[in-house]
């Protein structure tokens, strides 16, 4: 089906414009710009690498626009040919210093004819272009770089939609977001803050280098080669797509780490350099930086080189002595000249028989440009996308159409390219053109995607699983139905389903001797899961501990969305040191995972507690938290003002229906500052935690949906799976979190308190100053206000959300129907009283943001946690939004709870259990009694 791909396109919504002083009218392009012809150098080495690979007509007419601007400046934009609004240009902005204005120009051209190959390659809707800016005189650091963006805005706004810019080197995706408050033509993600355009073009990557390497692979399974995690079958062997094969991957930035994090999750062998050596650890691969091997890095024997650094890496010289078998990278034009790419492709006397297959990187590094399209001709779809969706699309997409050019039958693969493009080209016409690449991806979701996954999640995913005590059978029923696959590790011999453990609850077990058999199974692997699974492990070794998630991988219910928040400050001193337990594993996560490297780490930021309290309050609190351990200074405002001076101090005003102030009065500011509290990244500690759990022997399962609860003669007798088949236990735990009431329902359990899934509302914007990457974690209740903030110094990001009820009462009726976006009244709300707090913050800015759930007890906002009226059956549910930091005490306190409390651990996590009354948060307590409705609690 043809049609046109702007005509009938609605201008793009641009996120964030509906808030307050964050919003921006745009501006109407003042200048008068043209594109004139512009006479390549035959010399240039983009023209020599670059031009011979389009058809004529996209590569003998390029254009340039060129304009004065600011300081001496000059900005332009190359094109590969006459843009149109029909197929519009596009490429990133790039800010450097040239050695000359004609050595900028020729950049910019050969830039834009690069973007061209990609951009027809894949049918974009675009064409090639790149927009340049030569500082001249001037250093690239010290340029006014709010005067240069309102320019180009000049410049954008003016060519109405005939060009669509993005980020390059020296600009940033907060430059991007400023330019997309002004006008609707800026492609950076712009709608869908998780989404990195870098991982894009390293799954991109990737799918090429399965097509080079693995050619047999399209020919085993048709429409899904590179949807890891899927029912094709490749995904159900993840370890072994690259096996035997040996990469290095020159270049460990945003795209060289993930393309060899990938690579090694496939079973590569990978060597990994970069400039700078940290860079270049990478999970999985071997860092040869600043080793003898680095030296000569291009003798290597190697199966593929992956360029993912710089241009022009590959010098004659070198390629006289390179030995690897195929070139494949991100890198844009990684030979030096001419020359050095002609001496790769032919054979060198001495050295190689046969000269090197190289893929150019218009063909490989097409990911960024891929999803650009999808944000611009599937909008919907791309701000509603899950990443992996869109990186298994930009992947399998990239794999096709790299099989496709080498199979062109050429004696180079640029050859056949260029052969491919001119093909491609003649299908073009003004009046009907294709549809675009991007406008596809959500019909290609719906028919062919299921349940994406990244090689390295889908590696974990499958190494997580051992199946040494089932028999064949059960083993292929497994893989039929859950995906969840055989472990990676060395097989071991099948062994008879072991007894209940001996222990003061063992009598209450009764196992059953039908079906595959565990001890403990535990359904969900969140935060909550995982701990009291890594905590029964290390109670007994021999325990079967099994946990079944329901997702493809990690982090896809409320742990994977917490902000990781970390503080002793709790209304209750048993909850209190509960949280301190937490906080004493998070702070001590070496010792508690005993892990040798870990991905997450604590950073300390102190807690500023403004809950309208008065000092006497305020004066009792900061003794309960001296009895714990925990300093804390009282601060009146002249106090507080003098240690946060970007903070106000003034009430935030009560409003009435219309937005104006009650003229209520509020009593002054008095607050606490809590000492030594943090955050640490949800993300990272799930990855540790799992990876400590794999060790010790737990079997954790994705893909696996758990049905109902089964029971016999009033216990647990274990789960039943989506799938149809079954598990038996003698204990069952509930940590579904937001989905717990279905298991619950399936066995008529009710409690004492009533927990509902509530959606709960974040946002974040990107800060520079330091007046605002050193503030604590801030709970703002003075006056009416009602939200937190916290600074995310390492990404220069303010997080905020809230902290009161009136944002926390919406019940999610169907939690697979959550609507995962911001609201626009709650940001505006959200901004009015962080902008009050904060009134040297930038009133400009990209606000991203999302929803997800807590399940909130709507009694008392504290969990439910212990054995439910069925014996065997273990709730762990209700955490309100602090579950997060006390994981760690919970795994401890289930565990007791289990096993009895005098049932002591030995080992690593003896120093780690909690003191906490096993009883004190029982499914059969009364509603503990608080003054304020609020999951602070």
């Amino acid at each position: 089906m043809s049609s046109s791909m702007v005509a009938t396109r609605p201008l793009r919504t641009i996120v964030g414009r509906t808030a307050r002083a964050f919003c921006s009218s745009g501006s109407d392009g003042k200048g008068d710009y043209t594109f004139e012809p512009f006479e390549s150098d035959k010399k240039c080495r983009s023209t020599k690498l670059v031009a011979p690979l389009l058809p004529k007509s996209r590569s003998e007419a390029p254009h340039l626009l060129e304009t004065e601007v600011g300081g001496g400046m000059k900005l332009m934009i190359g094109a590969s040919a006459r843009l149109s609004k029909n197929r519009p240009g596009n490429g990133g902005f790039r800010i450097w210093k040239y050695p000359t204005q004609k050595a900028a120009a020729a950049e910019a051209i050969g830039l834009a004819q690069g973007m061209e190959v990609k951009h027809l390659t894949y049918n974009t809707g675009y064409s090639g272009a790149k927009v340049v800016c030569n500082v001249g005189d001037n250093d690239v650091e010290k340029i006014d770089k709010k005067r240069l963006l309102d320019d180009l805005n000049d410049v954008l706004v003016s060519l109405n939609g005939k060009m669509y810019t993005g980020c390059d080197l020296n600009s940033t995706l907060d430059d991007m977001a400023y330019l997309s408050s002004r006008s609707p033509y800026i492609l950076a993600a712009i709608g869908n803050d998780r989404v990195d355009p870098n991982h894009a073009t390293a799954h991109g990557v990737v799918g090429a280098i399965m097509a080079m390497l693995r050619p047999d692979i399209a020919a085993d399974c048709s429409g899904t080669h590179a949807v890891f995690n899927s029912d094709c079958e490749i995904g159900k062997d993840i370890g072994g797509v690259m096996k035997g094969r040996r990469m290095l991957v020159h270049g460990c930035g945003a795209v060289g780490s993930v393309v060899a994090q990938e690579l090694a999750a496939m079973g590569a062998e990978v060597l990994t350099m970069d400039a700078v050596k940290a860079r270049a650890d990478v999970r999985g691969c071997t860092n040869i930086t600043g080793t003898p091997l680095e030296k000569q890095w291009w003798t290597l024997q190697l199966d593929a080189l992956v360029p993912c650094s710089k241009s022009g890496l590959i010098t004659s010289e070198m390629a006289k002595e390179l030995r690897c078998t195929n070139i494949v990278g991100a890198s844009n034009l990684p030979f030096e000249s001419a020359e050095a790419q002609n001496i790769t492709e032919g054979p060198v006397p001495g050295v190689r028989q046969a000269g090197i297959k190289f893929l150019p990187e218009g063909v490989t590094s097409a990911g960024a440009v891929i999803v650009d399209s999808i944000e611009q001709f599937d909008q919907k779809g791309f701000t509603e996308a899950n990443p992996n969706e869109l990186y298994a699309f930009c992947r399998q997409h990239v794999f096709e159409k790299a099989t496709e050019v080498l199979a062109v039958n050429a004696g180079r693969v640029a050859d056949g390219l260029k052969s491919f493009l001119e093909d491609i080209h003649k299908k073009y016409d003004e009046e009907e053109t294709p549809t675009s690449i991007g406008a596809s991806f959500s019909s290609w979701k719906d028919s062919t995607l299921n349940l994406p996954s990244t090689a390295l999640e889908s590696s974990l995913a499958q190494s997580s699983v051992t199946m040494s005590a089932m028999s064949n059978a059960q083993a292929a029923q497994s893989v039929n139905y859950t995906r969840a696959f055989s472990t990676n590790h060395s097989p071991k011999k099948s062994a008879p389903p072991r007894a209940a453990p001996a222990s003061p609850n063992a009598a209450k077990r009764g196992l059953s001797t039908a079906g595959e058999q565990a001890d403990v199974v535990i359904a969900g692997g969140g935060i909550m899961g995982l701990n009291i699974a890594y905590n029964l492990k290390a109670r007994d070794p021999k325990l079967k501990v099994v946990v079944l998630e329901k997702a493809a991988a990690l982090g896809n219910g409320s742990s994977g969305w917490s902000t990781g928040f970390l503080r002793a400050f709790y209304s209750f001193d048993e909850t209190m040191q509960l949280a301190l337990d937490g906080i004493g594993a998070y702070k001590n996560w070496n010792d508690y995972t005993g892990l040798k490297e870990v991905k997450a780490y604590f950073t300390e930021t102190g807690a500023l507690w403004m809950l309208g309290k008065q000092r006497s309050d305020n004066e009792v609190m900061q003794k309960r938290l001296k009895e714990y351990g925990v300093d804390s200074t009282c601060l009146d405002a002249k106090a507080l003002k003098e240690k946060f001076p970007a903070m106000s101090t003034e009430a935030y005003p009560e409003l009435d229906a219309d937005g104006e102030p009650t003229g209520k009065e509020y009593p002054p500011l008095e607050a606490l500052f809590e000492h030594g509290c943090g955050h640490m990244d949800s993300s990272s500690c799930l990855e540790d935690i799992l990876e400590a759990c794999l060790r010790d022997g737990v079997e954790v399962r994705f893909n696996t949906t758990v049905s109902s609860l089964l029971q016999a003669g009033g216990k647990a007798t274990g789960v039943a799976l989506g799938d149809g088949s079954s598990i038996s236990a003698g204990v069952v735990v509930n940590c579904m979190g937001p989905w717990f009431a279905q298991l619950n329902k399936s066995a008529g359990i009710e409690t004492s308190t009533v927990m509902l899934p509530t959606r709960i509302q974040v946002g974040h914007i990107n800060i520079e100053a330091e007046e605002h990457l050193s503030l604590p974690f801030t709970a703002d209740a003075h006056g009416a206000s009602g939200i937190y903030f916290m600074p995310r110094r390492a990404n220069k990001q303010l997080v905020f959300g809230s902290v009161d009820h009136r944002f926390e009462s919406e019940i999610v009726e169907d939690p697979d129907q959550l609507n995962t976006m911001l609201d626009n009244d709650v940001q505006a709300d959200y901004l009015g009283c962080l902008l009050h707090r904060l009134p040297t913050l930038p009133a400009r800015g990209k606000v991203i943001g999302f929803s997800h759930m807590y399940t909130v007890n709507q009694d008392d906002v504290h969990p439910v946690i212990g054995e439910s009226s069925l014996q065997g059956f273990f709730l762990c549910n209700g955490f309100s939004g602090h579950g997060f930091k006390l994981a760690p005490a919970v795994g401890s306190l289930v565990t007791q709870q289990i096993f009895g409390s005098e049932s002591k651990p030995t080992g690593r996590l003896a120093q780690f259990q909690t003191g906490v009354p096993l009883e004190f948060m029982s499914a059969k307590r009364q509603p503990l009694s608080l003054k304020v409705k609020t999951h602070f609690a």
